[in-house]
């Protein structure tokens, strides 16, 4: 396996931790993180999910720390 197939693989997989992340954050998390969230709208968090699959092991630490 060359060094830009590695890179590749590990890139996948960070995606898709996040976009289990995401999913469960945009449904749940995201009143943990910031309260003023809750009772927003589907558009709203629909544009969560690309912030949250990037940013999901801060916003993951987040969650577990409140």
């Amino acid at each position: 396996m060359s060094t830009a197939e590695i890179i590749v693989a590990v890139v996948e997989i960070y995606t898709g931790f996040g976009l289990l992340f995401s999913i469960w954050f945009v449904a749940r998390g995201v009143t943990m993180v910031d309260e003023s969230a809750s009772g927003s709208g589907v558009l709203f968090r629909l544009l969560l999910i690309p912030g949250a699959t990037v940013f999901w092991p801060l916003l993951a630490k987040r969650c577990v720390n409140r």
